[in-house]
């Protein structure tokens, strides 16, 4: 085993979210922090302690290593319950902490049945589904392992790994989502998208600092 083919399963949410994103952790190795991700890292601090409790026949295990040799995937999970089945064998049903609620560019899923598939490939079971836990509204989010998700999470490990051997980091895009990432400063992508220029990055500055036109009307 080469240490070195073996990439964090937390990356696939990086590679889901923004192939720059990932591209600038992974290959340049740039790091920032920002609200989102300091709450991140607090909200994680109970389950980032390897420990195991029992709980009547249900185990809880936090901070498990995974791995799956067949993805060259390897990370930490937040928590892994292993409940009975009706044989009384212990089947896995992993959860991730997440800090806040879902927003329509998280790919939490994703990371999620990634973790799925290691423990699927580390003990030979077959695990249906798992769940994330939205640490701020202290809910569960039920996933289901479905095919299509499956498909997607094997997809995205292969594109991962042809990210970070190329070397190369894609060019910048601006999207909505870039508002809320850390290293939006850093990568700047009004900035250095292609056809950009300075006029027109100064243009979509000061449009983005007016108010909306609904605002406008009541101002």
């Amino acid at each position: 085993m080469n240490e070195e083919d073996y990439l964090s399963l937390r990356f696939l949410n990086d590679l889901l979210f923004c192939e720059r994103r990932a591209s600038l952790h992974m290959n340049e190795q740039i790091w920032n922090d920002n609200q989102y991700t300091t709450e991140g890292l607090f909200a994680h601090k109970r389950v980032d302690v390897a420990a195991i409790h029992r709980r009547g026949m249900k185990h809880n295990v936090t901070a498990m290593w995974l791995i799956s040799h067949r993805l060259k995937l390897i990370g930490k999970s937040d928590l892994i319950e292993f409940v009975p089945d009706t044989g009384g064998t212990l089947i896995p049903f992993p959860v991730d902490f997440k800090r806040g609620k879902k927003r329509r560019w998280d790919n939490n899923e994703a990371q999620l049945c990634a973790q799925a598939i290691c423990l699927e490939e580390m003990m030979g079971v077959s695990i249906p589904r798992g769940a994330i836990f939205h640490i701020k509204s202290q809910t569960r989010e039920v996933v289901e392992f479905n095919a299509d998700l499956r498909i997607t999470t094997e997809a995205a490990a292969i594109r991962l790994h042809k990210l970070i051997a190329s070397g190369e980091t894609p060019l910048a895009k601006f999207h909505l989502k870039c508002r809320g990432c850390s290293l939006l400063e850093i990568c700047m992508p009004k900035a250095l998208r292609p056809k950009a220029t300075a006029t027109r990055y100064l243009e979509s500055i000061i449009h983005d600092t007016l108010p909306s036109p609904e605002i406008a009307d009541n101002l």
